[in-house]
């Protein structure tokens, strides 16, 4: 009995032996080593790869899609302004690198009764049907500020809308400053203009058609100082590029300008078979991409 229990203890001894040497010895091959860097170095290039490629696409969408938004506000914008533009008030100018596109809002419009023509004794008194403003209210010239609006009647080019507009002197023209307004009746009120000799139209409206007009709006671009939107400043006769004393926005960045043969701005004038269109083409070019913005503008305001 103890000599199998000493010939356990002896086995047990070399068996533990025997395992503290394989400890030792165990581990990898420098070849191992080297393949397994080999592997890793492979898979550490595509994975960055992977990584770059799409972070670089995601902030060439994510450019794209600010430089396509910004875009389309700007000319969003513009288009609805337009199509709110008194008829034959659309000019167009360029100068000293400035593409100009300029145009006169409607505040409201009615029809009127009375107003002077030239076969008329002239006066500042024109009687009208009762009627809205742009926001939905009955209209008020000035509503309690010094009143800075305008009155056309049959405007055929801008030339009736623009010409001597600004020295408030003229008595004869289709455009006159508004001085103010009063309700006559419940179906009458009374347009009062401010001219020191009293007016005379130059003709009636066909449909007896009146404008209220606003202050003149411009947007104008620039090769390098993007789109910029005009307002709150005099109505000239000339057309300035850009209108001088006003209030700007930038609307957008990133114009390029087309070759001289290709106008930013571009107006058909109104026909008998058809109203004004506006041609517009806006490049926008940023960090290698393009758009290229090209719509028409149909105004449906006639005299």
């Amino acid at each position: 009995m103890l000599n199998y229990q000493s010939k356990l203890l002896k086995a047990e001894r070399i068996f533990q032996s025997q395992r503290s040497i394989a400890k030792k010895t165990s581990g990898f091959t420098l070849l191992e080593l080297i393949i397994v860097i080999i592997i890793l170095g492979v898979m550490s290039v595509g994975i960055t790869g992977f990584i770059t490629l799409s972070t670089q696409t995601y902030l060439n969408v994510s450019e794209r899609d600010e430089l396509l938004s910004s875009a389309r506000f700007a000319v969003e914008r513009l288009n609805r302004e337009v199509r709110d533009a008194a008829p034959n008030s659309v000019r167009v100018a360029n100068g000293l690198g400035w593409h100009c596109l300029e145009f006169i809002p409607i505040v409201g419009s009615t029809t009127y009764i009375d107003i002077p023509d030239t076969s008329e004794e002239a006066n500042n008194n024109l009687q009208v049907i009762p009627f809205l403003d742009k926001n939905g209210h009955d209209y008020e010239c000035g509503n309690g500020s010094t009143c800075r609006d305008l009155v056309t009647v049959y405007p055929l080019d801008s030339t009736d809308i623009y010409k001597n507009v600004y020295t408030n002197q003229q008595d004869t023209g289709k455009v006159f400053w508004l001085n103010s307004t009063s309700i006559v009746d419940t179906n009458t009120w009374q347009l009062t203009l401010n001219s020191p000799l009293g007016v005379q139209f130059d003709e009636h409206s066909p449909t007896e058609r009146l404008y209220i007009l606003g202050s003149p709006v411009s947007y104008c671009t620039h090769d390098i100082r993007g789109l910029w939107r005009f307002d709150n400043y005099i109505v000239t006769e000339n057309q300035k590029t850009p209108p001088r004393v006003a209030d700007r926005s930038l609307m957008a960045e990133n114009l390029v300008a087309f070759n001289a043969l290709t106008p930013v701005f571009n107006v058909a004038g109104a026909t008998l078979q058809r109203n004004a269109i506006v041609s517009i083409r806006l490049n926008f070019v940023r960090d290698g991409e393009n758009i290229v913005f090209q719509n028409e503008i149909h105004i449906n305001n006639i005299p």
